[in-house]
């Protein structure tokens, strides 16, 4: 067990506190960074330590990492994704911090540059990490289930539809347990290798066939719809902008993709599409289908 907390920052979000979780089951101290301490405290109760504070506020950040030994790096999509994990990096190198593991953007939202917002961001983040005289790694999760999928899973079900710009599409999704499995890895491991590390599901799977799935694990037809994406104005808050490209570079088949980085890494397989689907729809497929 490491001596000094692991410093989370995230902490409260899907993917952090999975990471958080992990840590404390395997009794590692931990901190979290959080502007939600309440959030943070109905989450985690005192099995952690809880740093309130923004990373915008030097104060509390500089506050959040002293004494820690490692850094879990992660925070929401924003325009200050740039500046917040800058700021927090530098703060864990001046506090002495020995390895910072970042969970960056997807691969194809990163390379080749120029093709979304989000990833550009994450691109300027990694390329400052490695330039620290620590230990660095950026891990790049593709589309996440418990995001993009899980929203189109609840459509199916409230709506018996599979909608997308492009139907024939394929996704390595990978499911966030994973992504907390080989982030906590990273944390824990005697000695990483640095640079990035390109997470995805063992397998591509198009919004087509995930229609089919759906509609085998709920026992009711799901139609599957192609439907072009709303234009978001170029002048739209950064969020809304990064989401508007990742659909459309979804759709053009740049998320079709698997690595065996988590075999790599975990000696397992990771998390499949289908078995993900069936855990989401299992109380939605005993309820009939309303027919009007």
């Amino acid at each position: 067990m490491n001596e000094r907390p692991i410093l989370v920052t995230g902490a409260t979000g899907k993917l952090g506190r999975l990471v958080v979780e992990r840590l404390v089951a395997l009794g590692q101290p931990v901190r979290v960074f959080t502007r939600r301490p309440g959030a943070a405290g109905a989450l985690f109760g005192k099995t952690v330590q809880i740093a309130a504070g923004d990373f915008g506020d030097r104060t509390s950040l500089e506050t959040a990492v002293r004494g820690v030994g490692r850094l879990l790096l992660l925070s929401p999509i924003s325009a200050r994704l740039v500046m917040d994990q800058v700021a927090a990096a530098d703060a864990a190198v001046a506090a002495n911090a020995a390895r910072i593991v970042k969970i960056s953007g997807s691969d194809w939202t990163i390379a080749p540059a120029g093709n979304s917002i989000s990833g550009a961001a994450h691109a300027a983040v990694e390329r400052h990490l490695e330039s620290l005289p620590i230990d660095t790694i950026s891990l790049r999760p593709n589309a996440w289930m418990q995001v993009s999928l899980a929203n189109t899973i609840s459509h199916a079900i409230t709506n018996n539809q599979v909608i997308a710009a492009n139907l024939d599409a394929g996704i390595g999704y990978i499911d966030a347990r994973d992504i907390a499995d080989v982030a906590v890895h990273q944390l824990l491991a005697d000695r990483i290798r640095g640079g990035t590390l390109n997470l995805t599901g063992p397998d591509v799977v198009s919004f087509r066939q995930i229609a089919a799935q759906l509609a085998a694990a709920l026992k009711r037809s799901v139609a599957a719809l192609e439907k072009p994406p709303r234009i978001v104005p170029q002048d739209g808050d950064f969020e809304h902008r990064a989401v508007a490209q990742f659909i459309s570079l979804i759709a053009a088949g740049r998320a079709a993709t698997t690595t065996d980085v988590v075999w790599t890494q975990l000696g397992r397989s990771p998390r499949t599409v289908a078995a993900f689907i069936l855990e989401q729809v299992a109380p939605a497929a005993a309820v009939p289908e309303y027919q009007p």
